[in-house]
């Protein structure tokens, strides 16, 4: 495995959009370019450090080697030559960005001679240039001191998705601004997102655009102003999408600042805990809700599916996106101990809403001492449907089983499986 530093202050929004670096073949008097032609020796699998506006904001992993291509159309068009080579990387967003001043000079004049640095240790001007392997790696070890997306809390998955869907999935649900007047979104009809508020009780248009850049600049910078002049007229309802997501915080600035949170909150159960109106993102929203309604939901959600936008139901083991499991209780959290509600490690586990998570719930199966999948027994009368649901997952191995978790399962099997 190979590193590389990429400069991208112009082009990092876009290239991290797309996931993808890109370069000139040839500068406009037709030469090459030694930072460009460097694009050649990226190898699938070698990591990158992408160094925007004096920070490394984010490492990505090449997907493949470069590839013939015309200049992308998010790049701007007067910048550069129309033939080039494209590279697709895996971008992870490094959360809070590592300054260039917090790298040791010592490690800087590590870099090695055709690497990023001058001699004075300012940073070169170009776009990618290789580093020496010690100096990668001491690097990549002071970036994963950090939250790192993909590696480790990072950016919650509800952060990738399109506005639209994001929208769809909090229709009915209240949202509460940062000065805590209370949203609805009543329907979704692009480009526009209907918003009920106390001026408007019948429902004023939203442009979905607009909640669409106020995501993107979160996403890219971690934090994003709300206010007019920054993401729309609408921004206390932009704002208050925004607080749904995991990890979000609002400032007491006028205007204020959404910024995803480095670390979640150290006690997630000393919000009120009858506040249940920014946990949206809990799979299908019109089935069964049967997890846990309280603010330690997003801590949950984060420890179980981290930034991944696919999980595993722990009971059948099928893959889902994330938005169809719950971050699910083992043992019910109203009978819960203090320090079992707090056990966020693990006292919950994904179930998927496609029958799994209603199942355990109500007790039709649970988890053997073995870790094993068993079900109840049933008269000959109960449903067909469910006896051969039940038949298919009986005997599964659970995916969450532990031994840390053997007591959770031990108390279900005991209180709530019907045996």
């Amino acid at each position: 495995m190979a590193y590389w530093w990429v400069n991208q202050n112009r082009s990092y929004r876009p290239e991290r959009a797309g996931e993808f670096l890109w370069a000139p073949k040839r500068n406009k008097r037709g030469g090459r370019v030694k930072h460009w032609e460097t694009m050649l020796g990226v190898g699938t699998g070698d990591q990158i450090f992408h160094y925007v506006g004096e920070h490394v904001r984010a490492v990505s992993t090449a997907e493949a080697e470069a590839t013939d291509a015309k200049r992308p159309h998010e790049l701007p068009t007067a910048l550069w030559p129309q033939e080039g080579r494209l590279l697709r990387a895996s971008y992870r967003d490094v959360r809070p960005p590592l300054s260039r001043h917090d790298i040791p000079d010592e490690w800087k004049r590590r870099a090695g001679p055709s690497g990023p640095f001058q001699d004075n240790l300012d940073v070169k001007q170009g776009y990618l240039f290789p580093l020496e392997h010690d100096f990668g790696e001491w690097l990549l070890r002071a970036v994963h001191g950090r939250s790192i997306d993909g590696l480790g809390t990072g950016l919650p998955p509800e952060a990738k998705s399109d506005a639209t869907d994001l929208l769809r999935r909090l229709i009915g649900i209240p949202l509460s601004t940062v000065a805590g007047y209370e949203n609805v979104v009543l329907g979704v009809r692009p480009p526009n997102v209907i918003v009920r508020t106390t001026r408007s009780p019948d429902g004023r248009l939203v442009s979905i655009s607009d909640v669409q850049a106020a995501l993107n600049s979160l996403v890219a910078h971690g934090s994003v102003v709300i206010g007019p002049k920054t993401v729309g007229y609408r921004s206390a309802f932009i704002g208050a999408v925004l607080l749904t997501l995991p990890g979000t915080h609002a400032d007491n600035e006028s205007p204020p600042t959404i910024t995803l949170l480095d670390e979640p909150p150290s006690n997630p159960l000393d919000d009120d805990p009858s506040d249940e109106s920014d946990l949206p993102f809990e799979g299908d929203l019109t089935g069964l809700h049967t997890g846990t309604t309280r603010r330690e939901q997003r801590e949950l959600r984060r420890r179980l599916f981290g930034s991944s936008l696919e999980g595993l139901c722990a009971i059948c083991g099928e893959e889902y996106p994330v938005r169809f499991l719950w971050a699910a209780h083992i043992k019910r959290r109203s009978v819960c101990t203090d320090p079992e509600r707090r056990d966020l490690a693990n006292v919950a586990m994904p179930a998927c809403v496609f029958g799994c998570d209603a199942l355990f719930e109500l007790g039709y199966l649970s988890v053997s001492e073995t870790g094993h999948i068993v079900t109840a027994t049933f008269h000959r009368s109960e449903h067909p449907a469910l006896q051969r649901r039940l038949k298919d997952l009986s005997g599964l191995a659970c995916l969450a089983f532990s031994e840390a978790r053997a007591a959770y399962f031990d108390w279900h099997r005991e209180n709530v499986w019907r045996g």
